[in-house]
C-alpha cells in the first residue's frame, strides 16, 4: 500500500458567520443613532432644592401635557442650589427660548386659594412656562414659586415704589374702582435708598388707564368720611380686606393725560385723599432741641404754622454725636424737621432753597420758635408749630450740620409758665398788710358780734322776766285798740263817709263866707255902717 500525502488547499476567504455579527453591529449603530437622532435637546435648571425631585420620575410638563424628564440632579459648585439634568421632547424643542420659565409644582396654600393639590398622589413635577424671546437657551435658573402673570399676557408692566410703613407681597391685587385689573409681580427692597419697589402688571384692556396723570395709593379697604352730615364708613369686599393691595386712578380735576405704553416709573401714596397733595422735589432740614417731652411725636408728623403744613418731622432718634448722656439735666432731645420752600410760596427750585435759607436764618433771629402741640386728643398725637416769641432773641446756632429753630414751651408747658408767672406777680403783693388789715377788720367783726350776742342775751333775759309779759300783753291790747281804728276810719267805713260829708259841708260854707270876708277886708266898717257898693273907677279922658 503506497502512502499518498495529503493535501491542503484554502478555503474561501470570507465565510457568510460574519455577515451575523456585522449586522448585528450595523443595526445596533442604527438604533442608536436613531435613539441619538429622535432625542430632544439637554438642559440644564437650577434650583434652590430639589426636594420632591427624582431622577427618571419627576415629568416636565406644561399644561398637564408631558414634555420632558429628569434625567439626572446633582448639588451645584457652591453646594448652595441644585442642577438638574432634563431631557426635553424633540418635537417641543421649540419652547426653549431664553425667557422660559420653569418652576416646581407642589401643594401650595397661598392668597390666591389651594393649588397643586393632585400632586399629593402623583408627585412633584416641574412645569414649563414658554418665553417669547428669539433666541434659545440650554441652561436656565428654576423659579421658586409660579410667576404670577403667565408671559405673553397682553399688558403693561409697571414699576412702583414706596418709602412708607405699609408693604406690599407678590400677588397681591392692583385695583381700579374696587375691580381686580392687574397684581404685584415682583418685591425688591434697595437697603441704599431705603425703599421697596414692585414690579406690577395690568392687564390689558385696563392697561389704556395708565396715564401721564394716573395715581396709586395703598387700598385699605375701608373709607371713614366725617362731614356735617354725621359719619359714613364704607368697606370694600372681604377680600380685598384681606389681600390689601393698590388702587390707581386719575385725581378729580385733572385731565387723563397721555396713554403709557411702556415701563414707567410711579409713587405709591400712603392714602387717596394724599394723591391731591403735591409732591415738592426740594426741601431744607432743621432742627429743634426740646425740653419738653416729645411722646406722642412721631417721623412724618406735620409740621404746620397758622394752621397750614409747611413741612415733615424727619427724626425724632437721639443717634446724634452731640447727644453724650441724655439723663444730663442741661441735655436737649432733638428733633429734625423738613421744611419745604415750594409750600412756604416759593419755586420749587435749587436758588430757592439758597434764598429761603438765608431767610430762614433772619426769621429765626427775629424770634421765629418750634413748639410742640396735640392733634389729636384720643391718640395723642403731637405735630410741631412753627410761631413767634420774640421774649428770647439770639443769633441762629448750629447743632451738628442743621441750623437750630429755638424751641418753646407746648400748650402745657405754656400754661404752666403762665401760671407761675402769676404766681409770681402773687408773691409781689403786699400780702402782709392786706392779712393784717383783714385780721384787724375780722376782729372788729369779732367784737361787734360779741356786742349783739350780749344784746341778745339781754334781751332774751328781758323777755324772760314776768313783767316784760304783761308789757307783752298790754301792748298787744293797744295795738288791737288801734287796728280796730284803723279800720273804723278807713276808706268805705261809716265814719270815713261821715267824716268826708262833713268836709264837703265845711267847705261849700266857706264858699258861701267867701264874699262876706273880702267885704270885711276892704271895709271893715261895713258891719256897723253898711255900705252900698262902690262904683267902678272910670278912666277919664286926657285934657288938651
Amino acid at each position: 500500500m503506497t502512502n499518498t500525502p495529503a493535501r491542503v488547499g484554502r478555503g474561501p476567504r470570507f465565510s457568510g458567520i460574519w455577515f451575523v455579527p456585522i449586522i448585528a453591529v450595523l443595526v445596533g449603530i442604527w438604533m442608536v443613532y436613531t435613539h441619538w437622532a429622535s432625542q430632544g435637546p439637554l438642559i440644564e435648571i437650577t434650583f434652590v432644592t430639589g426636594e420632591g425631585i427624582e431622577a427618571g420620575k419627576t415629568k416636565v410638563k406644561r399644561k398637564n401635557v408631558e414634555v420632558g424628564e429628569v434625567l439626572d440632579l446633582r448639588l451645584a459648585r457652591d453646594a448652595e442650589h441644585v442642577v438638574l439634568s432634563v431631557r426635553i421632547e424633540k418635537h417641543e424643542a421649540h419652547l426653549l427660548s431664553e425667557d422660559t420659565k420653569f418652576w416646581v409644582v407642589r401643594p401650595r396654600v397661598g392668597k390666591g386659594g389651594i393649588s397643586g393639590l393632585n400632586t399629593i398622589l402623583s408627585g412633584a413635577f416641574i412645569e414649563l412656562s414658554p418665553g417669547t424671546a428669539e433666541q434659545s437657551a440650554r441652561s436656565f435658573e428654576g423659579l421658586e414659586s409660579p410667576p404670577v402673570t403667565p408671559i405673553g399676557t397682553p399688558g403693561l408692566h409697571v414699576t412702583l415704589d414706596s418709602d412708607g410703613d405699609r408693604a406690599l407681597n407678590e400677588g397681591d391685587p392692583i385695583l381700579f374702582h374696587g375691580m381686580e385689573v392687574g397684581t404685584i409681580e415682583y418685591v425688591h427692597f434697595n437697603s441704599k435708598e431705603r425703599r421697596t419697589y414692585y414690579n406690577a402688571f395690568v392687564a390689558a384692556p385696563f392697561d389704556r388707564l395708565i396715564t401721564t396723570n394716573t395715581r396709586f395709593w395703598f387700598s385699605s379697604g375701608m373709607s371713614v368720611d366725617m362731614s356735617a352730615d354725621g359719619v359714613r364708613v364704607e368697606l370694600a369686599p372681604l377680600s380685598n380686606l384681606i389681600a390689601g393691595g393698590v388702587s390707581f386712578g386719575v385725581p378729580d380735576g385733572q385731565p387723563h393725560g397721555d396713554r403709557i405704553t411702556k415701563r414707567a416709573f410711579f409713587l405709591i401714596y400712603p392714602r387717596e385723599s394724599a394723591i391731591y397733595e403735591k409732591q415738592y422735589a426740594h426741601a431744607l432740614r432743621f432742627v429743634i432741641l426740646f425740653d419738653d417731652s416729645i411722646r406722642g411725636l412721631k417721623p412724618g408728623a406735620p409740621v404746620e404754622y397758622r394752621g397750614i403744613k409747611v413741612g415733615q418731622v424727619i427724626r425724632t432718634d437721639i443717634d446724634h454725636g452731640e447727644i453724650e448722656n441724655l439723663l444730663e439735666p442741661t441735655s436737649r432731645i432733638p428733633v429734625v424737621i423738613e421744611v419745604v420752600p415750594g409750600r412756604l410760596g416759593f419755586a420749587d427750585t435749587e436758588s430757592a432753597v439758597e434764598e429761603v435759607d438765608t431767610r430762614m436764618n433772619t426769621l429765626i433771629a427775629n424770634g421765629l420758635r418750634g413748639g410742640l402741640a396735640t392733634g389729636n386728643l384720643l391718640t395723642g398725637q403731637k405735630y410741631v408749630e412753627l410761631q413767634y416769641n420774640d421774649s428770647i432773641p439770639g443769633a441762629p446756632q448750629t447743632f451738628g450740620d442743621y441750623t437750630v429753630i429755638p424751641s418753646i414751651g407746648g400748650q402745657l408747658g405754656q400754661l404752666l409758665a403762665s401760671i407761675e408767672r402769676t404766681l409770681a406777680t402773687v408773691n409781689k403783693l403786699p400780702l402782709d398788710q392786706v392779712m393784717d388789715s383783714a385780721r384787724s377788720a375780722l376782729d372788729e367783726v369779732a367784737g361787734t358780734l360779741a356786742e349783739l350776742r350780749k344784746s341778745a342775751t339781754e334781751l332774751e333775759q328781758i323777755l324772760a322776766d314776768p313783767a316784760s309779759h304783761e308789757m307783752v300783753e298790754t301792748l298787744n291790747t293797744t295795738l288791737t285798740s288801734f287796728q280796730d281804728l284803723a279800720v273804723d276810719f278807713s276808706e268805705g267805713s261809716l265814719t270815713h263817709r261821715e267824716l268826708q260829708q262833713s268836709l264837703i259841708s265845711l267847705e261849700q260854707t266857706l264858699q258861701e263866707l267867701e264874699p262876706v270876708l273880702r267885704n270885711l277886708k276892704q271895709k271893715p266898717n261895713s258891719l256897723i255902717f253898711g255900705g252900698g257898693r262902690d262904683k267902678d273907677v272910670e278912666p277919664k279922658g286926657v285934657r288938651e
